[in-house]
């Protein structure tokens, strides 16, 4: 009974494997386009979820920018100066000399004068009062930069306050030292040419309104009537020089990249006028080593080739001596000047019998000595803002009286 139904079973069994190995070799058959298929699907899958990524990404990063932009302009809302700073149309930073702000073709420095040292050029001006005789009277002119006048206020957030600054210098001055604020009388003539645009030197007309300024002055101080020379008769002896490219573009210059300096610079490039006084004087340059006294002309255009501010009196000029040969008056004035102090110069002149004109930084002799053996009546010390807020300039101001200066 077992072998029997073994054998059917084999029996069977066998017919069910063939029939099985015959279908399995018809499935074989068609496994091609089905596997074809499945090919097919996954390429579709993958070509969707490609879409679906580069989807995310990019409308991810226009959300992220969208988001971006709303932020800046709420932060521009919150600090409008700086986004008007970066913007190229109304300033930017030279790319040589990156201290030169460029801005409406104009070329300017930042103030960096701070508290500190605005009180101490007041403390050297007050010492070197206490050292002079009551019978010298001291006046004190310091002179602001284009930067404050030329260039728009929200343009100025990297620049301290020079109005401020100077009203600090003259609350700290004693009561013999009198100050002459040209701040104010610029500031009304802010529109005129008074400054060049490619230096941060006042032109002949800035120094002309400075003049107008240190008149009243002293008019007031010394109970004079000291009268003024108005342009129409001064530019009866004017020169001009027509083309002045300043210290702000030569700052700028690059033989690679800027071979001309700024090109907004050099496209607004400024021009001197100057003025030679109506008066009959005589001038000498002081050779201080040597001893001697060298005839020199007030106005020269000797060396404008190579430095055209060179018109302007003592220039350059470590001790001068101009002489008024239509004043017959007793007053002499000692001026000690920087290089801003240039273009006010020559107007004051016909103010004394003599004016005698000193560079505090070239200059290797005392003043207090000279002072009195000058009989000198007038000492005008007049510097540029950046100067009189510079610590080592100071001290070699203060070195000129030192003979004298107790603290």
């Amino acid at each position: 009974m077992s072998n029997f139904s073994h054998r059917g079973y084999a029996q069977r069994t066998s017919g069910y494997s063939r029939r099985r190995h015959k279908g399995t070799g018809f499935r074989q058959k068609k496994k091609g386009p089905a596997a074809l298929k499945k090919i097919l699907i996954a390429v579709a899958v993958i070509l969707v979820c490609g879409l679906i990524f580069i989807f995310v990404r990019y409308f991810g990063t226009f959300i992220s920018s969208f988001k971006n932009q709303e932020q800046q302009k709420v932060q521009t809302a919150d600090t409008p100066v700086q986004s008007e700073i970066q913007s190229p149309l109304e300033g930017y930073y030279d790319k040589v000399d990156n201290k030169v702000f460029v801005s409406d073709g104009a070329g300017y420095l930042m103030f960096k004068g701070i508290d500190k040292t605005a009180l101490n050029y007041a403390a050297v001006l007050n010492s070197i009062a206490s050292s002079m005789s009551d019978e010298v009277t001291l006046y004190s002119m310091v002179i602001p930069t284009n930067t404050e006048f030329g260039l728009a206020e929200n343009l100025r957030q990297g620049s301290n306050s020079q109005r401020y600054n100077l009203d600090l210098i003259s609350s700290s001055l004693m009561y013999n030292v009198h100050n002459i604020d040209i701040y104010s009388v610029l500031e009304q003539h802010k529109n005129e040419y008074i400054y060049y645009r490619t230096d941060q030197n006042l032109t002949s007309l800035g120094g002309y309104y400075a003049y107008l300024d240190y008149v009243q002055t002293m008019n007031s101080v010394e109970t004079n009537d000291t009268p003024v020379y108005t342009l129409e008769k001064l530019g009866e002896k004017q020169g001009v020089i027509r083309r002045f490219e300043g210290e702000l573009l030569q700052r700028t210059v690059d033989e690679k990249t800027q071979p001309h300096g700024n090109q907004d610079l050099f496209n607004n490039a400024d021009m001197i006028v100057y003025y030679k006084l109506p008066v009959h004087y005589g001038c000498f340059r002081v050779d201080t080593v040597k001893g001697e006294y060298i005839e020199k002309d007030l106005f020269t255009e000797e060396d404008v080739k190579t430095d055209p501010l060179s018109v302007f009196p003592a220039r350059n000029t470590e001790f001068m001596v101009a002489t008024n040969l239509e004043n017959n008056t007793e007053d002499k004035l000692l001026i000690v000047k920087d290089h801003a102090a240039e273009p006010v110069i020559g107007y004051l002149i016909p103010c004394y019998r003599e004016v005698h004109i000193v560079d505090a930084e070239l200059y290797k002799g005392g003043i207090t000595e000279y002072i009195r053996d000058n009989k000198i009546t007038d000492v005008l010390v007049i510097n540029g803002i950046d100067d009189a807020n510079n610590t080592l300039y100071c001290q070699r101001l203060r070195d000129l009286f030192d003979s004298s200066i107790t603290d």
